[in-house]
């Protein structure tokens, strides 16, 4: 997955996505030679996202809607096997994110809100249990950015806004998600 990096960033996607594919071809065999092994079957899902997210830089969103979705199943199941693993629990709400986005650019925009809404519930239920995480309370604010930002949303940026100032007023919210606040304020005072 390194060199995919290493690749995406140099801009030859061509390459990234075989080496993404071979990543996942190598995680895939032992998985399937260790198929109690946690750590092999979230190592395939990894894999499926990497090569998703090169598929969407490619164009290719059919073939990301599909890694995305086989990466969400692997994580459905791990997260059911430890259904205690917040980790576990975190993994269905970023790859559901991830699906989620594909979805919209390819139009598909109901499947996309379940999907960021599924996520979102996932999200507030971590944060919930955890409220001094900033990951957590983050999660939540991706998941409210997306449901946001979609035709007809489904949450308001009043909302966003208000999970982004008590971040912030609790003093979890990172420098660098600072211009987040400002823009979800902007944007809650178009609303009114």
């Amino acid at each position: 997955n390194k060199l995919g990096d290493v690749q995406v960033a140099a801009g030859d996607l061509q390459a990234a996505r075989k080496s993404f594919q071979d990543s996942l071809d190598i995680a895939q065999r032992l998985a399937a030679a260790n198929p109690s092994f946690a750590d092999a079957q979230r190592d395939v899902s990894v894999s499926l996202e990497r090569l998703g997210d090169v598929q969407v830089a490619a164009g290719d969103l059919q073939a990301a809607r599909n890694s995305f979705q086989d990466s969400l199943d692997i994580d459905q199941r791990l997260a059911a096997a430890t259904p205690s693993s917040a980790a576990a629990q975190r993994d269905v709400s970023v790859s559901l994110n991830k699906l989620g986005d594909v979805q919209v650019a390819a139009g598909d925009l109901q499947a996309a809100r379940k999907s960021f809404q599924d996520s979102l519930d996932i999200a507030q239920r971590l944060a919930a249990a955890n409220p001094s995480s900033a990951v957590a309370q983050r999660d939540v604010i991706a998941s409210l950015w997306k449901l946001a930002s979609m035709p007809e949303p489904s949450v308001r940026w009043s909302e966003v806004a208000k999970a982004l100032r008590a971040m912030h007023d609790r003093g979890v919210l990172a420098p660098s998600d600072q211009r987040f606040l400002k823009m979800a304020e902007e944007r809650a005072a178009k609303e009114r």
